[in-house]
């Protein structure tokens, strides 16, 4: 299927349609677009990957990418000696703002890639700049209202159980493996050695 995108209305009548473009019925059609709309190309790279499992990782790692690059070479947490805005304002002795009780923050910032923890903000940070949030992402809009809703959810966890979280797609099983690991994030903090 080929399309030209070439004014604003074509591009809001084309992510209107998206939910269609996903759908079995084009699971053999090659997408192709014309247009100046950069942002665009992920998402046409993502509609022509095929394999499901494929497809929610490239959606995954390309909205990781985006946000990353939104935010490059800034500090939007303000970070001092390890300590944000509000931590330092609060003097309270902790450090590694909103990360303070992930497993997978290091000295060296986060151990893996989390599309949900990179999306929050504190009010302190959307006071002081422009924010991404998850409407802006339209690529999120290739998966589905289920998995958008466990992505909305799915902090502290490993870029791969995400993942797994998403293809599963399931609330339930999402429940189980999130308590889990909430559990599991809990006693190795408690008996971390600093």
């Amino acid at each position: 299927m080929h399309k030209v995108i070439n004014n604003k209305s074509a591009l809001d009548k084309f992510y209107r349609k998206l939910f269609f473009y996903k759908s079995f019925i084009f699971k053999k059609t090659n997408f192709t677009v014309e247009t100046k709309y950069e942002q665009l190309k992920p998402i046409i790279k993502a509609l022509n990957i095929k394999k499901r499992k494929d497809r929610i990782t490239y959606i995954y790692d390309e909205a990781c990418r985006q946000i990353d690059n939104h935010y490059k070479n800034k500090n939007i947490c303000g970070f001092k000696n390890n300590k944000c805005y509000v931590q330092q304002k609060l003097n309270n002795g902790t450090i590694n703002g909103c990360c303070r009780m992930c497993l997978y923050q290091s000295k060296k910032g986060c151990k893996t890639i989390n599309l949900t923890c990179k999306l929050f903000t504190c009010s302190e940070v959307e006071k002081r700049c422009k924010i991404i949030t998850f409407d802006d992402l339209k690529i999120l809009k290739l998966l589905s209202y289920r998995n958008r809703m466990i992505l909305k959810s799915d902090y502290f966890s490993k870029r791969e159980d995400v993942i797994k979280d998403l293809y599963y797609g399931s609330f339930f099983l999402w429940t189980i493996r999130i308590i889990i690991r909430l559990i599991n994030n809990f006693y190795t903090l408690k008996h971390k050695k600093y």
